[in-house]
């Protein structure tokens, strides 16, 4: 029997539509809706820095990665900040001459970002606009921008994005005002139709929300600013999450990356959708998540209606916790997938296994290193279906890669870094989930090159319930642990809630939050009635 064509992007995409099993997977992940329209799950990040501005790592660097395991991505180098506050001594030039790089460096970005494009990659031209008063915005244009618009005033700022078909989205909103969190009392649904509810800097969603903000100077969140509280006062805006990484590392695992459901992977299909607010947002696991309320999708407006029944798909790259349904900021419905399941993943059939490897040699004790992983992934008995890397941006190496690519159903290469040196959130490891179909009788493999000569055997009957550890050398040295499988029923959710309402004269919102055994989340974007 001939094996169907394999391809790196069949795996590195990350997407949830990708497979290597004659598309069967594209096509369940082909969301039909009324308008009789066929919506795909596509992964991006739309805020990311690099040494064009004041972060880390050349712009090919950015965009190798992005390339890598995304399917789309903005570039947004840091571009001014008008009200700047004094800093002591010259450290303000620090921001200067990051501003400066990216201004030099417009024309040739323009060209790289243009010719990065290609069948299965769309990349954009941005940038970052901060301010103090207005809070920080970045410009994502659909098209080449020659321009580099830089105002003292957002509603300029605003102006210049409706007049270029440009969207302007929020950042870290959820700061005081005044101190770069946003300025809603200047917010336009028609250039800001989403916001960005996390990011590195942590979650906006309330000041009650996991994952707060602890890792900048501006303090944490405000109560005034939260995603909550502009929801109750009637603003309507999507969802999204990306990473604003500062080492040239867009979609890095942990700091936020967008999901969009688009008719396809174009510039225009995708501005589309996030236009029509298809998106979600997520901290690291690509969750998909699809919501429709009454048939209709995440985005939509509706008319007062009394019956809305609801319609919730997860896919969690690890067990689901809980799936919540909020309604006007309160839950409604919750659900607990994993409180009725055994923990024993069921064979033969289809199962996922995390493969994780990193921690190594302490920094405190100056043994801090820098680790280069070579090793291949093999499945006895047993076929892959996909494979879906967990890539942060830690730690920074000009020169380094991480590399996912496929030689058969049957073996999965990788080739990666990882350090206790300068991690995001300080995590040294770095991650793949491998989803395969195999019984109890498939052996799982792992055999490295690099850092270490080993080679590990896990019999799937084993990893129903237990991992295996192991160790690349003696005391702090590197390891590898292959997580307990998981299956169907612990990562896949459907959930179906039917909520009655009787007419008041408001509206009401409603939106979904994921949260997965492992920490890992997303959000929806929000649905209106009435």
């Amino acid at each position: 029997m001939t094996q169907p064509k394999i391809t790196r992007r069949s795996f590195v995409e990350g997407t949830l539509a990708t497979t290597l099993l004659s598309g069967s997977l594209v096509q369940s992940q082909a969301k039909d809706r009324r308008d009789g329209s066929k919506y795909r799950l596509y992964w991006g990040d739309l805020h990311n820095h690099c040494a064009v501005g004041y972060a880390k790592g050349s712009l090919r660097h950015t965009i190798d990665n992005a390339r890598g395991h995304l399917d789309f991505f903005a570039f947004t180098g840091h571009a001014s900040w008008h009200d700047m506050p004094k800093m002591p001594g010259d450290r303000h030039m620090k921001w200067i001459n990051g501003f400066k790089a990216n201004a030099d460096h417009w024309p040739t970005t323009r060209t790289m970002l243009r010719d990065a494009n290609g069948d299965d990659f769309v990349a954009f031209l941005g940038y970052e606009w901060h301010s103090s008063r207005f809070g920080d915005y970045c410009m994502v244009f659909p098209e080449d921008q020659p321009k580099l618009y830089l105002p003292n005033h957002v509603d300029k700022l605003l102006d210049f994005a409706a007049s270029t078909d440009a969207l302007a989205i929020p950042h870290h909103v959820a700061y005081k005002q005044g101190w770069r969190g946003a300025n809603f009392d200047h917010f336009r649904p028609d250039v800001s139709p989403v916001v960005e509810v996390y990011s590195e800097h942590g979650c906006s969603e309330s000041v009650s929300a996991p994952l707060p903000y602890i890792r900048h100077s501006m303090s944490g969140r405000s109560t005034e600013n939260t995603i909550e509280r502009q929801l109750e006062r009637g603003r309507r805006f999507g969802f999204v999450a990306s990473s604003d990484s500062h080492r040239g590392y867009p979609g890095a695992y942990g700091e936020g990356l967008l999901g969009v459901w688009a008719t396809e992977l174009s510039s225009d299909a995708l501005i589309e959708a996030i236009r029509a607010r298809r998106t979600y947002a997520a901290t690291g696991d690509r969750i998909a998540l699809d919501v429709s309320l009454n048939e209709q999708p995440m985005g939509s407006q509706l008319p007062f209606i009394a019956d809305r029944q609801f319609d919730i798909h997860v896919a969690g790259e690890d067990a689901i916790g809980s799936i919540e349904l909020i309604r006007n900021g309160r839950v409604i419905h919750r659900s607990y997938p994993g409180d009725n399941i055994s923990k024993s993943a069921p064979l033969p059939g289809r199962v996922k296994c995390r493969i994780q490897y990193g921690w190594g040699p302490w920094a405190a004790l100056d043994l801090g290193q820098t680790c280069q992983w070579d090793f291949t992934i093999g499945i006895h008995n047993g076929r892959f279906l996909r494979a879906v890397p967990c890539f942060q941006s830690g730690p920074f190496e000009e020169h380094l890669r991480d590399e996912l690519r496929v030689a058969s159903p049957h073996k999965v290469v990788l080739r990666s870094y990882t350090s206790r040196l300068k991690c995001f959130a300080e995590d040294p490891t770095k991650a793949i989930v491998c989803e395969f179909d195999g019984g109890p009788d498939a052996i799982l493999s792992v055999r490295l090159n690099a850092p270490a000569q080993r080679e590990i055997r896990a019999p799937l009957a084993t990893l129903t319930k237990d991992n295996v550890v192991t160790f690349m050398g003696g005391f702090t040295t590197e390891s590898v642990i292959i997580h307990p499988l998981i299956g169907p029923a612990s990562y896949d959710a459907t959930v179906r809630y039917c909520d009655k309402r009787t007419s008041n004269g408001n509206e009401d919102w409603y939106y979904v939050r994921v949260t997965e055994t492992n920490g890992q989340m997303a959000w929806s974007s929000p649905i209106w009635v009435g």
